[in-house]
């Protein structure tokens, strides 16, 4: 009993010497004592540029030494495939640190070394990448130590779609939720910008022409736990258009389809549109789906030209129609669809289904 009480107390520090980040900070002889606190992080931020594929990424990010005692801590980034660092930033006693750049074989011994002690699997996502290593002392009682890191990769170019990766998934393991987690991301491309897209996060999208684009991720009080993803297509094309599949050996594959329009065009390219908008209000759609549904439709009337015609159908065990025929969207029609849509609701208990079979 004594020695696996000795075991356990001795797997707890090493466990609480270990911060995560997109970098993380392990500490290699955390205080031998119970009340000791993980280092936990203050804000991260990360900055993008991606100039036609040639992308550099700023990274700026706080640790919190909670503890009543100096601590000494090692800096480890994992490194992006093909990405090189360009700057690192941090001072002790006014004086720069210098880090070390390891190949992927070292880094993977580290990693490796970190999974077997902390019990962690965390790090064998990025089992093929190089590392940024830099021993860290101090790390002051009851203060903080910022890092700031630049490196620079240029992203592949496959049939006019663009990745980028950045590693936010280690940060799950942070010992509590982070207050400011941001990532900005600036494009700019010589070829036509088309589609912008992350499967992993909400982000903000602002455009301000067919060749730069603005986006943005903020959150407060999270931990991430997935890598922020981005792709985004490039076509001189009035529209882009990209497929991206993937199918796992005796599993049902999936794909993805990103079809894009240029963003300036002329009022001689509008073409005027003829479109029937249908909307379901049976006793399925009751609550947030009818809500969601609504909201949509109003979105898509509202950018309508006005040279544009529509109509609106809502059925259920009836249909009704916004009028007999095809209406000019103009602001009267436009506020006479909102009235109507304001009106359907869903016929609680009338769902439609599928008759069932007479034996």
């Amino acid at each position: 009993m004594r020695q696996k009480l000795i075991l356990s107390v001795i797997l707890s520090l090493l466990i609480c010497g270990l911060t995560y980040a997109d970098g993380f900070i392990v500490i290699p002889r955390p205080p031998q004592e119970r009340t000791f606190i993980p280092l936990s992080i203050k804000y991260h931020h990360v900055e993008v540029e991606i100039n036609n594929q040639v992308t550099t990424t700023k990274v700026d990010q706080v640790f919190l030494n909670e503890n009543n005692q100096d601590l000494e801590g090692i800096y480890i980034f994992p490194i992006p495939k093909d990405a090189s660092i360009s700057n690192f930033v941090m001072y002790v006693d006014g004086k720069p640190i210098k880090g070390e750049i390891l190949d992927k074989n070292k880094a993977r011994s580290i990693y490796d070394d970190i999974v077997r002690q902390m019990k962690d699997p965390a790090l064998l996502e990025y089992i093929d990448r190089g590392a940024f290593r830099v021993s860290i002392y101090p790390i002051p009682a009851r203060g903080e130590k910022r890092i700031q890191l630049e490196y620079s990769e240029v992203l592949k170019y496959d049939i006019g779609l663009c990745k980028y990766v950045y590693p936010l998934n280690t940060e799950k393991f942070s010992a509590r939720p982070i207050p400011s987690v941001t990532v900005s991301v600036n494009i700019k491309s010589d070829n036509p910008i088309k589609s912008v897209y992350s499967p992993s996060h909400e982000i903000d999208i602002s455009r301000k022409n067919d060749n730069e684009v603005k986006l943005a991720y903020e959150a407060s009080n999270v931990k991430p736990d997935k890598d922020f993803e981005l792709y985004y297509s490039i076509s001189a094309k009035d529209f882009g258009l990209n497929l991206l599949s993937y199918h796992e050996k005796g599993e049902d594959g999936f794909f993805m389809l990103l079809i894009a329009p240029k963003y300036e065009t002329t009022s001689e390219e509008v073409i005027e549109k003829d479109l029937i908008f249908v909307l379901d209000k049976s006793g399925s759609m009751q609550g947030e789906k009818i809500d969601q549904a609504k909201d949509a439709l109003k979105f898509c009337v509202r950018g309508l030209r006005e040279n544009d015609r529509f109509s609106i159908i809502a059925f259920s065990t009836d249909v009704n129609e916004l009028e007999g025929s095809l209406l000019k969207a103009n602001k009267s029609n436009i506020e006479k669809a909102e009235r109507l849509l304001a009106n359907w609701m869903p016929l609680v208990g009338q769902t439609l289904t599928k008759p069932s079979r007479q034996r």
